[in-house]
C-alpha cells in the first residue's frame, strides 16, 4: 500500500472537516489534566489533508460524548512521524498517548514492552469482527498491542483502460488464462519501448503479492512454520509463469522496478495511456480521479482481478491501526478513545472518508461503504480469501523478490537456484 498518501486523495468532502493543532507530549505533566480537570490524550499520526479532518471529527464526537477526557492531535510529515515515533518508543520517554502507526511498525516495537497490551475483553471484540490479515502484526507471544483500522489489500483489483478496451473490443478478463491472452495478445513494443502493456504487474508491490496469490491458490505455501520455503514446486512453478510473461511473452517489463523512482508502473495507465492493464490496490482508484483529473467509468475502471489457481486466495499484511504508548500516564482514556473510534459504525465512515477498506467485517459489508465507494466492489467479496503475510518485515522480502526477479530475467539463473537464494537470504535475517 502507499501507506502515507492513500488518504490524501480520496473522498472530497471530508476535506471540509476542521483541521487540528499541536499539543504538548504525552507524559509531560500538562498532558495529565488541563485547567478544567479534565483528563488530556495525545493522539500522533502524520500530516494528510484527508485522514487529519476525519481525525479530528472523531476526536470532537469523543469529547462530545467524554466531556472528562481532552484528545489533542499532534501530525508530522511522514519521515518525521516515523522517526519520532521510534524514538520514542524504543526509548520509552515522551511521545504520544495513543499512535495512528503502521501495522508492520508493530512487529519492533511490540517485544519491546513499549506498548500497553488491548484489553482482553476489547480485543475479543476485535478479533471476532477483523479479518485474518488485519491484526496479525499486532500480536506477540499471546497478547496484542494494537487494533486494526484498514484492510491493506494489494490483491485482488485491477485497474484497467477502458478506452483501450472499447477500442479493441474486447471484455474484460473472466479467468487467469483471459487476462494473460488479452495481455499478450495486445501488448506492442519497439525493443525496450512500449506502446502498450499488456498486464504490467512488475512493481515492488505488486510482483509480489501477485507471486503469493499464485501460490496460495494453488494450493502452495511459502512458509514451513516461521521458515521460508519458496522453493518448492508451486513457488518454482509459479515464479517461472511470471518470469515467462516478461521474458518470453513479453506483456511487460522490468521498468517497474529498475525505474520506478519517480513514476510507478499504474501511473502511465493514468498519464500516458501506456497501459492496458494493471493489478493495483483500490487507494489508487481517487488518485486518478483527484489527481490525475480521470473520469471513472470513462477514462478507466477498477474491476476484478481473476485468481490463478482454484481457490480465491491471497496474502495480505496489516495496515493502519492503533496503538497505546505503555508509558502514557492515562492508558484508560487513551484505551476508551481507541474503543469509541474502532466502533464498526464510527470505523466506517472513518474508512470512508479516508478511501480505506475496512478492517472490520461489519464495517466492510455494511451497504453505506458501497454507496459510497461502489468500486469496492471486487474486494468486498474476497475478504475472507486473506491470509496474513507472516511475522516479518515485509520491505526484505519485496527488496529480495525484486532483486531475485530481476537476475532471472536478465542472467537466466534458473529459477530453482533463484529461490533457494531467496530462502537462504530470508531466513537469515
Amino acid at each position: 500500500m502507499k501507506k502515507f498518501t492513500s488518504c490524501v486523495l480520496a473522498v472530497a468532502l471530508a476535506a471540509s472537516l476542521l483541521t487540528g493543532c499541536g499539543a504538548p507530549a504525552a507524559n509531560s505533566d500538562s498532558s495529565a489534566a488541563d485547567k478544567s480537570g479534565a483528563a488530556t490524550i495525545t493522539l500522533w499520526s502524520h500530516i494528510d489533508e484527508n485522514w487529519n479532518p476525519a481525525q479530528d471529527k472523531m476526536i470532537a464526537d469523543f469529547e462530545a460524548a467524554n466531556p472528562d477526557i481532552k484528545v489533542v492531535r499532534e501530525s508530522f510529515p511522514y519521515d518525521e512521524f516515523e522517526s519520532k515515533t521510534q524514538t520514542s518508543l524504543l526509548s520509552k520517554e515522551g511521545g504520544a498517548d495513543v499512535y495512528q502507526l503502521w501495522g508492520g511498525w508493530a512487529i519492533d516495537y511490540a517485544k519491546t514492552g513499549a506498548f500497553s497490551p488491548v484489553p482482553d475483553t476489547y480485543m475479543e471484540k476485535v478479533k471476532s469482527d477483523s479479518y485474518e490479515p488485519v491484526i496479525g502484526s499486532f500480536g506477540y507471544n499471546g497478547k496484542y498491542y494494537g487494533v486494526p483500522l484498514e484492510f491493506n489489500i494489494e490483491y485482488g483489483g485491477l485497474l484497467v483502460n477502458t478506452p483501450k478496451f472499447k477500442e479493441l473490443g474486447i471484455q474484460y478478463p473472466a479467468t487467469w488464462d483471459d487476462m494473460i491472452n488479452i495481455a499478450k495478445k495486445n501488448s506492442s513494443s519497439d525493443g525496450a519501448v512500449y506502446q502498450l502493456r499488456g498486464l504490467d504487474f512488475v512493481g515492488w508491490d505488486t510482483l509480489p503479492y501477485t507471486w503469493l496469490s499464485m501460490i496460495l491458490s494453488s494450493g502452495g505455501k511459502y512458509m514451513e512454520g516461521d521458515k521460508f520455503n519458496f522453493n518448492n514446486p508451486v513457488g518454482v512453478e509459479t515464479m517461472q509463469k511470471l518470469v515467462d510473461y516478461v521474458a518470453v511473452d513479453k506483456i511487460t517489463n522490468l521498468d517497474g522496478l529498475t525505474n520506478a523512482s519517480d513514476t510507478e508502473p499504474y501511473q502511465k495507465l493514468f498519464t500516458s495511456d501506456e497501459e492496458l492493464m494493471v493489478p493495483r490496490g483500490p487507494w489508487t482508484v481517487p488518485e486518478g480521479i483527484h489527481v490525475d483529473g480521470l473520469e471513472y467509468g470513462k477514462d478507466f475502471e477498477y474491476v476484478a482481478m481473476p485468481f490463478y489457481g482454484p481457490q480465491k486466495l491471497f496474502a495480505a499484511e496489516t495496515g493502519w491501526g492503533l496503538a497505546v504508548n505503555a508509558s502514557s500516564k492515562n492508558q484508560e482514556a487513551a484505551w476508551k478513545f481507541v474503543e469509541f473510534w474502532t466502533d464498526p459504525d464510527r470505523v466506517l465512515d472513518y474508512n470512508i472518508a479516508c478511501g480505506m477498506v475496512p478492517a472490520s467485517k461489519t464495517a466492510a459489508h455494511n451497504p453505506e461503504l458501497l454507496k459510497a465507494m461502489p468500486y469496492l466492489e471486487p474486494l468486498v467479496n474476497i475478504l475472507d480469501g486473506g491470509r496474513f503475510i507472516g511475522y516479518f518485515n515485509t520491505d526484505k522480502l519485496k527488496e529480495n523478490v525484486k532483486d531475485i526477479f530481476i537476475d532471472i530475467v536478465n542472467n537466466k539463473t534458473p529459477v530453482a537456484k533463484a529461490l533457494e537464494k531467496l530462502d537462504s537470504t530470508m531466513n537469515a535475517e
